[in-house]
Order: structure tokens, then sequence, then C-alpha cells
């Protein structure tokens, strides 16, 4: 069974930050690491079968509290002790308001901020075009398809994620759909996404991921999205729209609908990101020794020896080697987005000298050498930092 989203594996929404809705719902269950600020909200009415009351940890907040109306219609709402209540006036007909801490919050966000790293470095088993404003992916494996592209020109198409009038994934459909977007500010668009030829259902979206390792912005507005959605580094930002999946972001805010269809699909496990542990027992034993005289003719000795064992468990934890992959996997995950941040400023560069009125020959040419250099030095330090990706690949 693949581990996927460890902690987060059973939660509709999950955010590490801040968390601010209103006037919407989570089918499923919701974990928020920092404050959550939510009105007219409603969790947990498509868990089935309902829990028993008062034991589902079914909207748990590490942060402050500032709930009104809505409701938890599945379980408990658990609050950390040290969370401060400045309101909360949601209904729980399942459980009730708790005091606890049943999520790791900070391992949560360890792991799967490595983990989208990881996935993100599987070599791509299936093509797109974009035909007439369509992204077409199509993969051809029964087991898992894996697509990648960049988001500001999809396939080398010049289309960006938010130019697009439609997404067609073509792919067996029990298969599992990895989809690896790159870009530090993603968009999406207002379109379908179909499934072979056929508008998505919310059974698909169960085999869908959508990742995004390096986003650190991400937006929708309009576009229902089918697919489990994972940008851990990323600020999101969501309005009259909906994601059918596990939603995975840094912060969230805005009205989105959260479908409860959780991801059931097999991803290679990133070993890389897991913290493992072993156990060993050591046996001790002890020796008593006890005399006894009878009489002042006669004496007996009896020595009797009592062997006892106790166990003892040491546990250690492999953190160094799999903190310190982590940690890489992490910093070329930022240094990637501060190149995408480069590329982006000398694009905006090239744009605003080809916007004035009166510019030379001679001033576009020696702009335009001075983007080739600083393109050619971000070429040489992305071979760089795939010699690191690849050191770990296995």
């Amino acid at each position: 069974m693949a581990i996927n989203f460890g902690l987060a594996n059973e939660y509709n929404v999950f955010v590490f930050g801040n968390m601010s809705l209103s006037n919407t719902d989570a089918e499923g269950r919701v974990a928020v690491g920092g404050n959550a600020v939510l009105s007219n909200y409603g969790i947990g009415a498509n868990i089935t079968p309902l829990p028993p009351a008062n034991t589902d940890p079914s909207f748990v907040v590490n942060g402050d509290v500032n709930v009104s109306a809505g409701s938890n219609a599945s379980g408990n709402t658990v609050i950390s002790p040290t969370s401060n209540v400045i309101q909360y006036t949601m209904g729980n007909p399942n459980g009730s308001l708790i005091v606890g801490t049943p999520i790791d919050f900070a391992e949560a966000e360890r792991y799967l901020k490595c983990a989208s790293v990881f996935w993100s470095t599987l070599a791509p088993n299936g093509t797109g075009t974009v035909v007439f404003g369509q992204l077409n992916l199509t993969g051809t494996d029964e087991t898992l398809n894996v697509f990648r592209f960049d988001s500001q020109n999809i396939y080398g198409s010049g289309s960006s994620l938010n130019q697009l009038n439609g997404i067609n994934i073509i792919a067996p459909v029990n298969s599992t759909i990895l989809i690896t977007v790159d870009g530090a500010n993603i968009q999406y668009g207002s379109y379908q996404i179909f499934r072979n030829g056929v508008a998505a259902s919310r059974t698909n979206a169960r085999k869908i991921l959508w990742n995004f390792p390096s986003a650190l912005t991400w937006s929708n507005s309009t576009t229902a999205i089918y697919g489990s959605v994972l940008a851990p580094f990323a600020d999101a930002t969501t309005t009259f729209s909906q994601i059918n999946g596990n939603i995975i972001f840094e912060s969230y805010t805005g009205n989105a609908e959260s479908h409860n269809e959780l991801f059931i699909g097999e991803l290679p496990d990133p070993i890389t990101c897991l913290l493992t542990t072993t156990t060993t027992s050591s046996t001790s034993s002890t020796t008593s020794t006890t005399s006894s005289t009878t009489s002042t003719t006669s004496s007996t000795t009896t020595t009797s020896t009592t062997t006892s064992t106790t166990s003892t468990t040491t546990t250690t934890t492999a953190v160094p080697r799999a903190q310190a992959i982590s940690d890489l996997f992490e910093s070329i995950a930022l240094q990637q987005t501060a190149l995408s941040h480069i590329l982006n400023a000398e694009g905006e560069k090239l744009q605003k000298i080809l916007s004035f009125d009166e510019v030379d020959a001679p001033t576009i040419l020696r702009t335009n050498q001075s983007v080739e250099q600083m393109v050619n030095a971000v070429s040489n330090l992305e071979t760089i930092l795939k010699g690191k990706l690849d050191l770990f690949f296995e």
C-alpha cells in the first residue's frame, strides 16, 4: 500500500499555515496548522459511514480559532492546548469542541514538501500537446502515467495554464495520473477538464494528482479541478470553484468547495522522505546466593542461582541521512523557485524595452545579449541542480 500523503491521507483539506474560508464547505476532514478563520463553513458532510460519536478528529486546528456558524457534521473539533478561541459557534452534531494534538503538523509539512519534490523528479512517460487551445495529455501505461510541463510555456506551445480552453487526460482509465506543473505563480483559467474525451468525473479524480513543487502562489476562480492538489509551498486563493480530492497548501483563502474524493492512486513511496526506526532488545542476568546452617556438628550450605531477563528497548531514528536528503530536496526546490523569479524578471525587462516607442536597434540587441547571458547562467545552474538530484535518484 502506497504511503502517498502520510498524515494528511484522510484529510480533504490540509493546510500548514492559516486558512480563511467563508460560505462554502469541505465534504471531508479538515486540518489547519495555523489559525482558522471560517464563516458559515461546513465540514465532514460526506464522510461515510458516519464515525461513532465523539471519536473522529474531523476538524483539527493548531492555531487560533475564529469560527462562526457552519457545522462539523462528522466528529470532534480538536484544538491545540495553546490555541486561543476568539469565537466558536460551529455546530457539532456528532462530536464536540475538545483539546488535543492528534496531528504532528511539523512532521506532516516536512514529509509532504519533501514528497512533492521527490515525485517531481520521476521521469515523464506521457506526452502533451496544445491543439487549438486545448491541452491533451496522453499516456499508455496501465499503472502510472507521469506528465510534466511549465505553467507559462506548456510543452513549448507558448500557452500558459490560464490561457487554455480545456484539458483532456488520455490514458488507461484505472491508471494513476501524476501531473507535475512547474512555475512559481500558478493560475488556472476558466475551462473544463476531460478524461479520455469525456467530462471528468469525481471517480476519475481519485487517481489524479496535480503536483506543484515550486509554486509560491496558486489561484483558481472558476475551473472545477478533478484530482488532488499538492502545492505545499504555495499560498492559495480560490473563488467560485471546486477541487475534487486531497487539497494541500501552505495557506488557503477564498470560498471554493472541497469535494471528498481522496486520492487512491499508487505512487512510488518517497523513501528518502521517511523517518525510520529500529528496535533492539538486550538480556541481563543476576545471581543471588543464600546460606543456612543447621547444627553445631554439621552444616549445609545451599546456593541458588536466579536468572532474570529484562528487556531494554533502544530506538534508533534514522534521522541524519533522511533529514539531509530532505533538506537537499527542499534547497533545490527553493533554488528552482529563485531561478524562476530571475527568468521572469528577465522576460519583463525585455518586454519593457520593447514597449518603448523610440527604442533603437542597438539598445534592443544589448538588452537581448544581457538576457541571453542570464539564461545561459541559469541553464548552467540547472545542470548542477540536476546533478544533485541524481545523487539520490534511487
